[in-house]
């Protein structure tokens, strides 16, 4: 993350010329924000969707993430470069300019749709037919990619997703399954680089994530080469939302489930449903149930189908046991013709399912975003007209939580 690198961007702050040389003065320049600005405007007002951008833009390493309580904090001084607010999808970067800016430059002409399902061992141990297990399997066997930044289920806490770099079709296939709590992989790319045998330097990598998580790294890798250089293809996950682990825990107990004896999740139509061990059906509910559980900020999300990724996969639209995927960019379709030994495809039209809940997602996102939703605006929001948008609403920020005042106050 060398200064040299610092994007060339449309002066988000609106105090002229490039933000990122505010860093280089001595004395503070009007329209500095800190991460306390951010964390105050996102994280404290409960909008913090945990995609990591902000952690994976800091160019000094200054925010960590909170194990506890998965969330970005800041770990050592912070020097306002204003790269935080300018990375978040909540923030400063008006995520869906960045979708129009993708669409016309390096986007298919038409995205290609496709049922899918993997043809081997993935099939039987992976979600919706194993068709991401397979895919990045074969890619990796192929020499095409050298690992995959993916969720497995942690080793201590049942149904908790962390982020995981594999680099061979044995530790993906350990790794299948679905998780629907973040990650927050794109944050923790570079230790997870450092305790591999990869070279940081010449690693080649998929990441697999939310659509959030994606659009951080693609406007990291458009405006800001260096954080998101190993990342050569990227996978969406077709998402509504989010689950904060804990309040999902707290769900499922409510319906006196042991969390710890649940397997696996899946949710398909509308339907959370969990199982044992023994593959047995121990829940089926409406998921709006669980809303409580969910990421207030992925209400703020209009793109349920993941266009900044160059694969977009899910469930909706194609029959139980197989993948909807959508090939959006070149870069995907090399991929998965390069992949397609590992997987049964039949080209599809756009399922009227998946048409029906991205028209709804985006809809309701429109509702409850205080800003305006302008896919022809500017990519970056100013502070202050985010304030301005804000400001007076249920989504308001909020102040520092006392117990971290010293913090800032030592590090700021």
């Amino acid at each position: 993350m060398a200064a040299d690198n610092r994007p060339s961007v449309p002066d988000p702050k609106g105090v002229g010329g490039d933000p990122r040389e505010l860093n280089d003065d001595v004395a503070e320049p009007p329209g500095k924000i800190w991460f306390r600005d951010l964390d105050e405007a996102v994280i404290e007002a409960d909008r913090c969707v945990q995609c990591a951008s902000c952690v994976a833009a800091c160019p000094s390493d200054s925010i960590g993430i909170d194990e506890e309580e998965r969330r970005p904090t800041l770990v050592r001084m912070c020097t306002g470069c204003s790269r935080c607010w300018d990375f978040c999808p909540r923030s400063g970067l008006r995520y869906e300019r960045v979708l129009g800016l993708l669409e016309d430059e390096r986007a298919l002409e038409t995205p290609e749709t496709y049922a899918a399902s993997a043809t081997g061992e993935a099939a039987a141990v992976g979600q919706d037919g194993g068709v991401v297990t397979a895919l990045l399997a074969e890619l990796i066997e192929r020499d095409e990619l050298d690992g995959a930044v993916v969720a497995r289920e942690s080793k201590d806490e049942p149904l908790r997703g962390v982020p995981f770099l594999a680099t061979s079709r044995e530790e993906l296939l350990a790794a299948a399954g679905s998780s629907y709590n973040q990650t927050m992989g794109l944050g923790e790319l570079d230790d997870l680089l450092a305790a591999s045998e990869l070279d940081p330097e010449t690693a080649e990598l998929a990441l697999v994530g939310t659509p959030c998580m994606i659009q951080g790294a693609t406007a990291l890798d458009r405006y800001d080469h260096a954080p998101a250089d190993p990342i050569s293809l990227t996978v969406a996950l077709l998402c509504t939302r989010s689950f904060e682990y804990d309040r999902l825990r707290s769900s499922l107990e409510g319906y006196d489930l042991d969390p710890n004896e649940i397997e696996r999740l899946d949710i398909s139509e509308g339907v959370l449903s969990a199982f044992d061990a023994d593959g047995e059906s121990v829940l089926e509910a409406d998921v709006d149930a669980f809303d409580a559980a969910g990421l207030r900020g992925c209400d703020e999300c209009a793109d349920f189908v993941g266009a900044a990724a160059d694969l977009s996969v899910g469930n909706v639209g194609t029959d139980p046991g197989t993948t909807t995927a959508i090939v959006r960019t070149e870069n995907g379709r090399r991929a998965w013709k390069r992949a397609s030994d590992a997987l049964e495809t039949t080209a599809i039209d756009r399922p009227e399912t998946l048409e029906r809940l991205a028209d709804w997602n985006r809809r309701r996102a429109k509702a409850l975003m205080p800003r305006e939703f302008d896919p022809d605006g500017d990519v970056g929001i100013p502070y202050e007209r985010h304030r301005e948008a804000y400001d007076g609403t249920d989504r308001e920020p909020e102040p520092l939580n006392p117990a971290r005042v010293h913090q800032y106050e030592e590090w700021c």
